[in-house]
């Protein structure tokens, strides 16, 4: 074993690339309309997806919608993110997380998922990756009430209380610096950075207190720094 017993990791963007997320909740979202009557899949796709690229977030339907020049009543708009945070997805994991996963499990370690969101969605999304068999502890902070999102460290408390293991110990690999290393860095774990190219918060800035104790680009990097 190396010289961490747990190690606890964000989900997305960490363990799979988001933007494969993002694209097929606008392909459930546009065959949806498609099935109303309201526009067909493809143009609603194609558009979403465009405005995604161009740095839109938050409100990508409702501009989607306005771009298509598609009578949709505004009140119906949460219907369509229902479908988006409910849909089955069709997401992959990065090819060398599950190896990483399975050479962890194998030396003893403790191994932790800490995320963010609506915790069916994000539920969803671990089951459909096939992970949710290597995680000791699972933590959905969207499940336990909004004071748990990070950057609050109760999720992180909660795992060394189920665990045992002691912060000094812990380590918590993650992707957004601007909210996912200062709770764990105020209990005295180590972090890690996972900066992936593709990744939506490639880059952000971490805040006062926020920065990570390291940074990696490759999961090669991070197996070398995991398993010393």
């Amino acid at each position: 074993m190396g010289i961490f017993q747990l190690v606890a990791f964000d989900l997305d963007d960490t363990l799979y690339p988001e933007r494969e997320f993002v694209y097929s909740g606008f392909t459930a979202v546009a065959q949806h309309l498609d099935e109303l009557g309201v526009i067909d899949a493809e143009s609603f796709f194609t558009t979403a997806t465009s405005l995604f690229v161009a740095g839109a977030r938050g409100n990508i339907f409702n501009l989607a919608l306005e771009r298509l020049a598609v009578a949709f009543p505004a009140a119906r708009v949460g219907e369509l993110v229902r479908v988006y945070r409910e849909h089955q997805p069709q997401i992959r994991p990065f090819a060398d997380s599950l190896k990483l996963l399975q050479l962890l499990k194998a030396r003893g370690v403790v191994l932790a998922l800490i995320s963010d969101g609506p915790w069916h969605t994000q539920q969803n999304k671990l089951r459909a990756l096939g992970l949710e068999a290597y995680f000791d502890h699972l933590v959905f902070t969207g499940a336990q009430g909004e004071d748990w999102g990070k950057p609050s460290p109760r999720a992180f408390l909660e795992v060394m209380g189920g665990s045992g293991v002691p912060a000094a110990a812990c380590v918590y690999v993650a992707d957004n610096p601007g909210k996912d290393f200062v709770g764990p860095n105020r209990l005295g774990w180590h972090t890690i950075r996972v900066r992936e190219t593709s990744g939506l918060y490639h880059d952000a800035s971490p805040p006062p207190g926020g920065e990570p104790k390291a940074t990696v680009h490759s999961f090669a990097a991070l197996r070398d720094h995991l398993v010393a």
